[in-house]
């Protein structure tokens, strides 16, 4: 009996059209924040459009924490690794130069200004002979060495 395996087991599964369960909880919450503003504001006083602005407000921030990707990554995942970086990691070091140049980070090259010659840059020319009495020395001790322990193979 053969089953049919699902191959992207990562992503969430989709509720209504292109929402998720977890996007819409987060826009219910939002706009069930920003609707209860509405009611208690509207009863009590005449309100312009600056108020409305600032009462859906919850809203439109519910909307961006749920739609919103920075780099590939969701707002809030990406809001606590900004703070998880600035907060709880240690912060990059930095080192003075001893040539008095200022301050330079670990992740930074530093291009050096001396030009090599192309007359002194010396090349590696490969030796046949080199290469074959290496091969046959590393022979003679893997055999010398089969000699010595027959047990191994």
């Amino acid at each position: 009996m053969r089953y049919k395996v699902p191959q992207n087991v990562q992503r969430e599964d989709q509720i209504l059209w292109f929402i998720t369960l977890r996007q819409l909880i987060i826009l219910l919450v939002g706009f069930g924040i920003s609707y209860t503003i509405f009611v208690k504001m509207k009863a009590k006083y005449d309100l312009t459009g600056f108020e409305l602005f600032f009462i859906w407000l919850p809203a439109g921030i519910a909307a961006a924490f749920a739609f919103l990707k920075v780099k590939g990554i969701e707002l809030l995942q990406f809001i606590t690794l900004l703070i998880e970086n600035t907060l709880f990691r240690r912060p990059r070091r930095w080192w003075i130069q001893h040539s008095g140049d200022p301050f330079v980070s670990c992740t930074t090259r530093v291009k050096s200004n001396t030009k090599k010659d192309p007359q002194s840059t010396s090349t590696k020319i490969f030796d046949h002979n080199k290469a074959k009495k290496l091969a046959d020395f590393l022979d003679d001790q893997k055999s010398s060495y089969k000699q010595k322990n027959p047990s191994t193979s």
